[in-house]
C-alpha cells in the first residue's frame, strides 16, 4: 500500500505541490549530472521524492520509473520535466486568469440583471464631503512662513501709525484744552482788572520790546537803558547835556512807570518813548553819528509795534 501511495502521489497532488515536486527534481537531476552521477528512476515516498541510480530493476518495482526516458538520453529528460514544470506554471497563471474571467462574467451578468445600477452614480455623503472640503481649504490656506513674518511686520507699523496718531491727537486735544483754560483765565482777570490794568496789557509788550533792543555799532548795548540827568552829566562825560536838553527821559525812568502802571493813556506811554528818541537826536545832531542812528532806529522800532495796536483799537471802537 505505500508503495503504491508513493507511485500515485504525484498525480494526486495539487498543482502548487506538483510544481514544488519537480522544482526538487530538477535540482537533485541537476547535481547529478554535475557530479557525473546516473539517473534513471524517481521514486516518492509521500511528499519527499527518492533519485535512485541503477538499472531497470528498480523501475521496475517503481511504476514512476516507467514514465521516465532511460539513463542515456539526459537531454530529453531534462526537456520532459522543464516541460511539465511549464504545463504546471501555465495551469497556475490559467486559474488566475480563470478566477478574473469568472469575477468579470459575474459583473456583467449583475449589469444584465441590473441596468439601473450602470448608471447609478457614486454620491459622496455630506460629511465625507465636508471632510474633504475641510481638508482642501486646510491644504489651501497652510500658512507661509515669509508671508505671516511680512504680514507681523504691517501689523506692527500699523499699530506703531496709530499709537503715534493717538498721542499726537492727545497732544493736540492737550494744548487746546491748555489754550481754553487760558483764555478763561484772562477772562476772569480781565473781568476784575482796573482801566490801568487794561492799559498796562496793552503798552507793556511794546516796552519790553524795546527794552531787549541792543546796537552792534554801540558794541551790542543799548545806551537808552543809562540815565542822564544833571546829578550825573558831568561823571558820564557829557556836562553840557541838560544844557541842550530841557527834559531827560531814557527808558530806565519808562521802566518804573511801566511797572508801577502809573500811564493812564497810551498817549503818556508813547510820549515819553518819544522823549527818549528825540532827546538822542537832538544832543547827537550829526546823523552818522552811532547813537543818532540808534535813536531813529528805535523810534522806527516803536511805530512798528503800536501800528497794529492802533488799528485794534479804531476797529473796536467803530
Amino acid at each position: 500500500d505505500s508503495k503504491l501511495r508513493a507511485a500515485f502521489s504525484l498525480r494526486d497532488s495539487k498543482e502548487h505541490e506538483q510544481l514544488d515536486l519537480v522544482n526538487a527534481t530538477l535540482k537533485a537531476h541537476n547535481a547529478k549530472l554535475r557530479r557525473g552521477w546516473g539517473f534513471s528512476s524517481v521514486s516518492t515516498f509521500g511528499n519527499n521524492t527518492h533519485i535512485s541510480a541503477g538499472g531497470g530493476a528498480a523501475a521496475a518495482a517503481n511504476p514512476m520509473a516507467l514514465m521516465l526516458p532511460p539513463l542515456e538520453q539526459t537531454s530529453a529528460r531534462k526537456k520532459w520535466l522543464n516541460g511539465i514544470a511549464s504545463q504546471l506554471r501555465d495551469a497556475k497563471r490559467g486559474s488566475s486568469d480563470r478566477v478574473k474571467m469568472k469575477s468579470k462574467a459575474e459583473r456583467a451578468r449583475y449589469l444584465i440583471m441590473n441596468p439601473e445600477s450602470a448608471n447609478r452614480k457614486i454620491i459622496p455623503d455630506a460629511k465625507s464631503s465636508s471632510l474633504a472640503e475641510s481638508g482642501r481649504e486646510a491644504k489651501r490656506a497652510k500658512p507661509d512662513p515669509e508671508m505671516e513674518r511680512l504680514q507681523k511686520i504691517e501689523e506692527a507699523k500699523a499699530r506703531e501709525i496709530s499709537l503715534r496718531e493717538r498721542v499726537a491727537k492727545e497732544e493736540e486735544e492737550n494744548k487746546r484744552q491748555i489754550e481754553l483754560e487760558r483764555e478763561e483765565q484772562q477772562q476772569r482777570e480781565r473781568a476784575l482788572e482796573t482801566p490801568r490794568d487794561a492799559l498796562h496789557r496793552l503798552y507793556h509788550p511794546i516796552f519790553t520790546a524795546l527794552w531787549d533792543m541792543e546796537f552792534e555799532a554801540l558794541g551790542g548795548t543799548n545806551p537808552f537803558r543809562m540815565v542822564i540827568d544833571a546829578d550825573n552829566c558831568s561823571v558820564m562825560g557829557v556836562p553840557d547835556y541838560c544844557s541842550v536838553i530841557e527834559k531827560p527821559m531814557n527808558l530806565t525812568f519808562v521802566q518804573a512807570k511801566v511797572n508801577n502802571k502809573t500811564y493812564e493813556t497810551l498817549s503818556d506811554f508813547l510820549t515819553d518813548i518819544n522823549l527818549v528818541v528825540t532827546n538822542a537826536m537832538k544832543y547827537n545832531s550829526d546823523p552818522k553819528n552811532p547813537y543818532h542812528v540808534a535813536a531813529k532806529a528805535l523810534g522806527k522800532r516803536c511805530r512798528k509795534l503800536v501800528k497794529p495796536l492802533l488799528q485794534s483799537l479804531k476797529k473796536g471802537n467803530s
